[in-house]
Order: structure tokens, then C-alpha cells, then sequence
């Protein structure tokens, strides 16, 4: 019965032994797989982290050159002005007054409403001037009546020459008379004195007026002005027909052209100004009278002139500078300014027609920093939609 228990005992502790043995190298096996697969994966990242670094070297390259937006030079015609601001008239312009008194009758037009030279405005009553008209004309018919008799009487010798004569004069101031009285009628009817605009009506029907009433303004816009007062000193450099520009912020047209009309001859005093006239063309009537305009006197024009756009130019120490870029260098260039217009300038010296400067992001430059050209507007949209989303 020992035996037995011992045989039992030594069995189960090989069995115990065994299964320790195959666990170990079972375990061993892993443990080789995991520390091949964890080379392996150390590889792998070493080659991620290398590719990596080189990928970011090439960001930090990238970063490195400057953004910027460039343009143009350009070659082209530049004039020098005279800036100066005024509002919009009308050459002609006229109030109309009745030249005899009454009561309206009929108003035949309103305002804003187009009218030409001779075309009726106004009635005012005239019954009584009617009547009045009659009366002469019969006073004259009757003086010639016997003017007329009493001149085959003086063929005749039948009377004196004294009397013939009374009878002619007192014929013609008949017929002034009956003149007068028609001419009166006639000015009961108010015409247009001129073709134009009516801007404005001042009277209705049934209102009494006199001479003095003003009842119409008539303005024609096809003649449009505006006046500006130059300085003395700038005097001498005016003269007629010289070209001018006009602009208006609420005109949907840039620029009408216009030309110096008339040139005051005398300065005022007080202001040491001189009243010059400026004639516009508007053949589409887009400006109106009292509108504010700008005013541009063409004084010289340069043709053939380098030009640069405005937003290039910086100062450092009062001196004029731009950037120019050479093979994606901008290299800083001093510049003289010659003529200035708009947006652009004339440059005298330091550029060339056909070279491009940086417009935008020359604060952030030195010389010969690298940049990259870029169009801010389209990398601002860019960003803009990225933001939405």
C-alpha cells in the first residue's frame, strides 16, 4: 500500500515537471516573437521619425522665404493735377415771371417735365384785356376810315395839308394803341423762354400775380458747369480749353470730362482766389445741379512714364523705397517720384517697365530676403471657407 502511494506520488510530479518544461520554452517562443516584433516595430518608427524630420526640414525650408504679393511695373501716360472741389450747375438757368398781372387761369406743366423754347406755361385770365383789344382795334379802324377819305380829298385839294397830316398821326397812335393792348393779350399766355427742365413751380391755379411773382424755374441740363476758385499762385498755369476731369462718389460713371470755360479776370481779394469755369460733358445727364464733385485741372502730362503702384512705396528717413524682386529676392531700391496720380506714381529712377514689386508684406522685409509670391486675396478666401466649415 506504500509502494503504491510512492509510484503515485513520483508519476505525478513528472507530469507537473513536464508541463514546467513546455511552458518554458512556449514562453520563450513568445518572448523571441515579441522582441522580433518589437525590433520591428522600432524600425519602422526609427524610418517614420526620419521620414518625418526630413518632411518637416522641407516645411522649415518653405517657412523660411517671406509671403508676399508683387505687381507690375508698368509703362504708360501720367499727368499732373490740380485737385480741387466744387458742385454742379447749369449754364442755363431762368426764373420766370409774368409780365403783366392777373388771375391763372390754367397751369399747363408740372415739374421735372422737359419743355421747349416758345411752348406754353401758363394762362392768365384775359376777358378784360379781350375787350380791350376790341376797343382799339376799333378806334383805329375808324381813324382809318377817315384817314383814308380825307386823302382822296387832299388829291383833290379839298383839304389843307395841315390836316391830312393830323389825321396820319392820329391814325398811327391808333394803331400803337391797338398794338399794345394785343401785345398785353398776347403776354397773358406765359411761354418757355427757354428749352429745359422745369425744377420748379411756384404758383397754382387761381392765384392773383403780379410782375414781381415768380411762377417757374427752368433749368437746361444739357449745359452743365461747375466753378472752382484756384489759388494765385497756381493762376498762371490756367488757361481756356485746358483739360479737366470731374468725379462724383454717387455717379455710377468714374470720370466726365470736362474743359476750362471762362477764367475770371479779377482775384478776390479776401481769398486770393480766381473764379474759373469749368464746362462738363454729360450727354446722359447722370449728374444734377448742387451735386458735389471733384475736380481735376489737367496741368502737364507725361507720356511714356514708369509707373508704379502707390502701395509699393515705403519711406525709411524721409527717403522714398520700394522692393524690387530678382529671382525671388526682394532687393530694396530707392526711387524718385516724378509725377502722382490715382493709384500710381511716376519713378524716375530705381525701376524698369516690366519688373514686378511687392505691394503687400514690405513691412516684415529687409534687403535680399528670400520670399515666395502669393495672391493674398485668394489665400485669405481660402482661409475664409476653411473657417465656415
Amino acid at each position: 500500500m506504500k509502494m503504491f502511494k510512492v509510484v503515485i506520488t513520483v508519476t505525478v510530479s513528472i507530469c507537473v515537471l513536464s508541463l514546467l518544461l513546455g511552458c518554458g520554452k512556449k514562453g520563450g517562443a513568445e518572448s523571441n516573437h515579441n522582441s522580433a516584433d518589437s525590433s520591428a516595430v522600432a524600425d519602422s518608427s526609427a524610418t517614420g521619425d526620419s521620414s518625418s524630420i526630413a518632411e518637416n526640414d522641407t516645411s522649415d525650408v518653405n517657412l523660411d522665404l517671406i509671403p508676399v504679393e508683387v505687381a507690375e511695373v508698368k509703362e504708360g501716360e501720367i499727368a499732373s493735377y490740380l485737385l480741387l472741389s466744387s458742385t454742379i450747375e447749369t449754364e442755363n438757368i431762368v426764373d420766370v415771371y409774368p409780365l403783366v398781372g392777373g388771375v391763372i387761369e390754367k397751369i399747363f406743366v408740372e415739374e421735372a417735365m422737359w419743355v421747349k423754347k416758345g411752348q406754353p406755361l401758363l394762362q392768365i385770365e384775359d376777358d378784360q384785356i379781350a375787350l380791350n383789344e376790341q376797343q382799339a382795334r376799333v378806334d383805329y379802324e375808324q381813324q382809318l376810315a377817315n384817314y383814308e377819305r380825307l386823302q382822296m380829298m387832299h388829291e383833290q385839294k379839298l383839304v389843307a395839308d395841315e390836316d391830312f397830316e393830323t389825321a396820319h398821326f392820329i391814325l398811327k397812335q391808333a394803331e400803337i394803341a391797338w398794338q399794345k393792348v394785343k401785345l398785353t393779350r398776347e403776354r397773358t399766355n406765359i411761354k418757355a423762354p427757354i428749352s429745359g427742365l422745369v425744377t420748379e413751380r411756384l404758383v397754382y391755379d387761381g392765384n392773383l400775380v403780379n410782375t414781381a411773382t415768380k411762377l417757374f424755374t427752368i433749368t437746361d441740363p444739357t449745359e452743365k458747369i461747375c466753378k472752382v476758385w484756384v489759388p494765385e499762385r497756381d493762376l498762371m498755369q490756367m488757361r481756356v480749353g485746358q483739360k479737366a476731369y470731374i468725379s462724383s462718389q454717387i455717379s455710377t460713371q468714374d470720370r466726365f470730362t470736362g474743359w476750362i470755360k471762362r477764367i475770371s479776370p479779377v482775384i478776390d481779394r479776401s481769398t486770393g482766389t480766381c473764379k474759373v469755369t469749368i464746362g462738363i460733358k454729360d450727354p446722359k445727364n447722370n449728374l444734377r445741379s448742387g451735386m458735389f464733385v471733384r475736380t481735376e485741372i489737367i496741368i502737364d502730362t507725361h507720356q511714356n512714364a514708369v509707373l508704379v503702384p502707390k502701395n509699393a512705396l515705403f519711406f525709411e528717413n524721409g527717403i522714398e523705397w520700394v522692393y524690387a524682386v530678382e529671382e525671388s529676392i526682394a532687393v530694396k531700391r530707392r526711387v524718385k517720384i516724378g509725377f502722382s496720380n490715382g493709384n500710381r506714381f511716376e519713378a524716375l529712377l530705381g525701376v524698369s517697365p516690366g519688373e514686378q514689386v511687392v505691394v503687400v508684406g514690405q513691412t516684415t522685409l529687409k534687403d535680399s530676403a528670400g520670399i515666395r509670391v502669393v495672391d493674398v486675396d485668394s489665400t485669405l478666401t481660402m482661409a475664409l471657407g476653411q473657417a465656415d466649415k
